[in-house]
């Protein structure tokens, strides 16, 4: 049987001690209310992660979907990954790819991570709209 295991902090030792962080989010749920909640992950290692997609539920809810998948970079530079993924071992491998590229940085805008992305598709035999 499959098996998620989703964190939502990630500490960092630092020459004062631990650091425990948070990935935030807001979503704004159907019924107009604004929730700000720690992004659940998947930790990768030291400072990546993948993400299933939050989203406003029905009603007042939170819905947490499993079949879309969002890259994350925590520690240093705090950030998500514009663009999801309908299987998470695609967004593994682009995390990882996007992280090591010494071109890309997580601050980059939409656009620079889109022309990226295409870039690493085609290189990979893949194909991104």
């Amino acid at each position: 049987m499959p098996y998620i295991k989703l964190t939502g902090h990630y500490s960092e030792q630092t020459p004062g001690g631990v650091y425990i962080g948070h990935i935030n989010m807001t979503v704004r749920l159907g019924n107009g209310v604004t929730v700000e909640l720690p992004l659940p992950f998947v930790p990768l290692g030291s400072h990546l992660g993948v993400a299933p997609v939050v989203e406003p539920g029905e009603a007042g809810s939170v819905r947490l979907d499993f079949t879309r998948w969002t890259p994350v970079s925590y520690g240093d530079v705090t950030a998500r990954f514009p663009f999801n993924f309908d299987r998470q071992d695609m967004a593994v491998k682009v995390t990882r790819a996007f992280d090591n590229d010494p071109a890309t940085n997580w601050n980059d805008d939409q656009g620079q991570i889109m022309t990226w992305l295409r870039t690493w598709g085609a290189s990979h035999s893949l194909s991104f709209a």
